[in-house]
């Protein structure tokens, strides 16, 4: 069964680039320009830059003070903390790929990396206040409430948790290592980055096209079309979501989707833990989870006058 919805998928998917070419064109460039112009720049130096920190041992260095009071606070290791950190300052899917590097080097435990995976892999605050709040929904005044529901609620549960179970989990304090430092090793740093971006730009390119698709179908309407398309690809749903409902049921809507990053997101973390015993399951749950509360909270918040 598994075998024929894959060829059915397949052969659909084969005749829509055949008999629709201009729709796929003009996804795809959209796709490549977001990839080119965004991930691209904002990504690529801070991935080097992580990559050389995390195989050189330098994190244990650098963080080695505050590292030493969330281990005793919240069970929270240096390498827990650099990838939670991270997770909530760079976007999806950094956090992630973090957590996966820390694993591959023996820098983190399996335990703690799947309790902060859900967490700490988030949409990045230069493209909630650039993107978002500037640049499509033009209502910048509402950057402290969005950073309240989207980091704040993640951040206070996870670290809330590690701390009324700190005495119950065993995350470990590894000692610190000797740091290693080579040209060779920035050349490998590098060398991954990259691997990893052209992979994304794929998971972008196919998304963008697929968004694009979905504005031409007939029987769905221009809020439908819209809502469909964030919960496939956020950067693709924003200005869709904002062209179909008027500020402030825009703002309401998309939070959720911001919260939750898209089905593109998913599969981009999907592929950077693959090599890893993280769980995918666990992780979409969490997010769920994560969304539901978020969503919640602004419903709860909007009862306040002139807060919306």
């Amino acid at each position: 069964m598994k075998s024929f919805f894959a060829s059915l998928f397949s052969a659909i998917a084969f005749t829509f680039l055949l008999f629709f070419p201009g729709i796929v064109l003009e996804g795809a460039r959209y796709g490549l320009n977001l990839w080119f112009s965004t991930l691209v720049p904002t990504l690529l130096p801070f991935m080097v830059f992580s990559n050389f920190l995390i195989h050189s041992h330098l994190i244990e260095h650098l963080l080695f003070l505050p590292g030493r009071f969330t281990q005793k606070y919240l069970g929270l290791s240096s390498s827990g903390l650099y990838a939670f950190l991270c997770g909530f300052f760079f976007g999806y899917p950094s956090g992630a790929k973090i957590l996966s590097d820390l694993l591959k080097t023996d820098q983190i435990s399996r335990k703690e990396a799947s309790w902060l995976l859900g967490f700490c892999n988030n949409v990045s605050p230069a493209f909630l206040i650039t993107y978002f709040l500037t640049l499509h929904l033009s209502h910048p005044e509402k950057i402290p409430l969005t950073f309240f529901l989207l980091y704040g609620i993640p951040a206070v549960l996870c670290l809330g948790f590690l701390f009324f179970q700190r005495n119950t989990h065993s995350f470990r304090e590894k000692k610190t290592s000797k740091p290693v430092l080579s040209l060779a090793l920035l050349d490998a740093c590098i060398y991954d980055a990259i691997t990893v971006l052209l992979k994304l730009g794929g998971y972008v390119l196919l998304f963008a096209i697929l968004a694009n698709a979905i504005t031409y179908i007939p029987c769905f309407s221009l809020q439908k079309a819209s809502l469909l398309i964030s919960f496939l690809e956020i950067t693709n749903g924003i200005p869709a979501v904002i062209h179909a409902f008027a500020y402030p049921a825009s703002y309401l809507l998309l939070l959720p989707f911001l919260a939750f990053g898209g089905i593109c997101s998913f599969m981009q973390t999907g592929s950077v833990i693959k090599d890893t015993p993280l769980s995918l399951r666990n992780y979409f749950f969490t997010k769920i989870l994560l969304t539901f509360l978020i969503f919640l909270t602004e419903m709860l918040l909007h009862a306040v006058p002139g807060l919306f």
